[in-house]
């Protein structure tokens, strides 16, 4: 049996964002959808992320093991 089979399925905000994020590669224009707005280094293989998607901005702590939303805003506000 392959780890995949193991793994927990992906809660929808996950799919959406790595939907969203596929569309806001270099070279993919007005279709943009997910924005990477800043990347904080913690450690070896770990960061803070904060991204613009769909109309909100998201924090997201990135480890090996994956990534976890932190918080979440309208874009109009800023995160605690």
């Amino acid at each position: 049996m392959s780890n995949a089979a193991l793994a927990p399925p992906l809660p929808g905000w996950l799919l959406r964002l790595r939907a969203g994020l596929a569309g806001a590669l270099p070279g993919a224009g007005v279709g943009r959808h997910a924005r990477l707005l800043q990347s904080l280094p913690l450690g070896p293989g770990s960061r803070l992320l904060v991204v613009e998607f769909g109309g909100r901005k998201l924090l997201i702590g990135q480890a090996r093991t994956g990534l976890v939303r932190l918080g979440e805003t309208d874009t109009g506000d800023a995160l605690p």
